[in-house]
């Protein structure tokens, strides 16, 4: 065996200086979140979200609590509303506006009478009113509603229909 030879570098060593043209920006340090830390950050997000479902279920409860309350109140308000529809029909008819009209008004049958339309023989109007009707020009008899009045107690003699002159 031959003795190891002592390695020497018979070249000098050189290195030659490189300019960097880039500056590399060392990457930023991520922080870890301690492995406790984020149990808790589960579990406080696990209850938050447990709450908020316990909440709208309650939400939910009350509100269909409160439709069922509101349908039984519109039940009872259509079963009121057909009952006075009923009272208001029978309280049209004729036969209940005559029982009101005499129990509570007072009303009465009409009684039967004749009217008798008697022609004025005299004079009664003054002689100062006398002048102003005889300058006027003289209707037949009293004029149209007089006329159809005989003509209407003739053809009904029952009534009797009266109609007033106008006299100043």
């Amino acid at each position: 065996m031959t003795a190891a030879r002592k390695l020497v570098d018979h070249y000098p060593s050189y290195a030659e200086e490189t300019v960097s043209t880039v500056k590399r920006v060392p990457a930023p340090k991520r922080r870890r979140i301690p492995a406790t830390l984020r149990i808790c950050l589960v579990a406080a997000a696990c209850v938050v979200i447990g709450l908020l479902y316990l909440q709208q279920q309650v939400t939910s409860y009350y509100l269909s609590m409160e439709l069922i309350h509101l349908q039984e109140q519109v039940k009872t308000m259509e079963q009121r509303n057909n009952h006075l529809m009923l009272f208001l029909e029978s309280q049209r008819s004729l036969k209940q506006i005559e029982h009101i009209a005499r129990t509570q008004l007072g009303m009465v049958d009409p009684e039967y009478t004749a009217t008798l339309v008697v022609p004025h023989l005299a004079d009664p109007v003054p002689d100062v009113e006398s002048r102003w009707l005889a300058d006027q020009s003289e209707a037949p008899s009293g004029g149209f509603l007089a006329a159809l009045t005989s003509v209407l107690n003739k053809v009904l003699p029952l009534g009797g229909v009266e109609a007033g002159t106008l006299q100043r």
